[in-house]
């Protein structure tokens, strides 16, 4: 019997008036469906999928290792109409030098009341536990999705996009929040001319015995044997990415999820005397399929993915790039991209979305820019000290 982190947890609080802390599977399942009154009437929102959220809750998640979370949900007429959760990681405390902890998988309607019970309900259990400082919107990890789109409403959300209605600036700033941090997206053309700076890249690799190939999806394992270790070293730096074990990221990135998900014609491996040196992970922008499927994937949706996304997608997402750093400053990753925008054209795809990224990360940005890309998007990340 599956078993969620909520069911093995001593809560000992007590739930309010205003919000139910989730101790049970329905209620969980009302911390689910909660985004659906916000989102009833936005033709852009997808759905997330109820499968990720459920595996991410589950007891068995390694993440739950060194983390602990309460869920809570608001109700309005025994419907819910709002949801947060709050997040202690300690891990991450121990690696940031920080000592906060995150609220995340925010969804309200617009009504300052309700917003306000869900972040007091999140900051007074920072509070009992002695942590100073809330910061949020981040889901648990970084890459479950975090800040609250700032800029960029006009479009509609790329596989793996935070998307949220504009009023959401409003619910936290009236709380009190500030500004922490912002990550930015980029828009590509890639109905564009690729730039002839990548072609001339491409041929100096070439001629330096750089080769490129795709990522074998049936010896799944056996790449992922080399990437994890890649991943987590080129992302040691980065905001939010702490070093926790390989199990713990293959438990996230395993060989099923990998192999459904992963589409070889965009997933490249730079090498150099057949060792991997970089990576470049572009993926489709499933989210113009996860559109028609409601949350739910199942066997009827996973056929309907796989009868679709040929003939739908004209979109991709340009997802993880890394390059070891005794080979940085070489043009590896424009030898990547040129490959990649050659590919995208010869599907016929029209755009791609590269983001996001740190807005202080200022040679990824510079790099990125040099595509001819457009600024698109701005997610915010807010922070604001915990009172008792």
């Amino acid at each position: 019997m599956t078993r969620y982190i909520f069911e093995t947890e001593d809560v000992i609080e007590e739930s309010s008036d205003a919000v139910t802390i989730v101790r049970d599977k329905k209620t969980f399942k009302d911390f689910y469906y909660a985004d659906r009154i916000v989102y009833k009437n936005d033709s852009r929102w997808v759905p997330p999928l109820w499968e990720e959220m459920k595996d991410f809750f589950k007891a068995k998640n390694l993440f739950w290792i060194h983390a602990t979370t309460r869920l809570f949900v608001a109700y309005s007429k025994d419907k819910p109409v709002g949801r947060i959760a709050v997040f202690i990681d300690k891990k991450f405390i121990e690696t940031m030098k920080e000592n906060i902890g995150f609220f995340g998988f925010f969804e309200c309607i617009n009504n300052l009341d309700i917003a306000y019970s869900l972040l007091k309900a999140a900051e007074t259990y920072l509070a009992s536990q002695s942590i100073p400082t809330m910061i949020g919107p981040v889901n648990g990890r970084v890459d479950m999705g975090c800040g609250i789109l700032f800029k960029g409403f006009e479009e509609d959300p790329y596989i793996y996009d935070t998307y949220t209605p504009r009023y959401y600036i409003t619910l936290l700033e009236t709380y009190g929040m500030k500004k922490y941090k912002d990550l930015v997206s980029y828009k590509l053309d890639a109905t564009k001319p690729i730039p002839t700076s990548l072609k001339a890249a491409a041929k100096r690799c070439g001629e330096n015995g750089i080769s490129i190939r795709r990522f074998n999806r049936l010896r799944a394992n056996r790449e992922l044997k080399w990437w994890i270790p890649l991943m987590m070293d080129v992302f040691s730096n980065h905001w939010g990415y702490i070093q926790v074990s390989q199990k713990e990221v293959k438990n996230r990135f395993g060989v099923r999820q990998i192999r459904w998900i992963v589409d070889p014609g965009l997933f490249l491996i730079a090498e150099k005397n057949n060792e991997p040196v970089a990576f470049k992970w572009v993926l489709p922008d499933y989210n113009q399929i996860f559109k028609l499927l409601d949350g739910k994937l199942g066997l009827k949706g996973y056929l309907l993915f796989l009868l679709k996304k040929n003939q739908l997608i004209n979109r991709a997402k340009f997802n993880f790039v890394g390059v070891k750093k005794e080979y940085r400053g070489q043009g590896i990753a424009s030898y990547m991209n040129y490959y990649t925008l050659k590919e995208l054209k010869r599907r016929g795809y029209r755009y791609a979305e590269i983001g996001w990224i740190d807005e202080e990360n200022t040679p990824e940005r510079k790099a990125t820019e040099k595509l001819g890309v457009e600024l698109s998007k701005i997610y915010r990340i807010y922070s604001k000290p915990v009172k008792p």
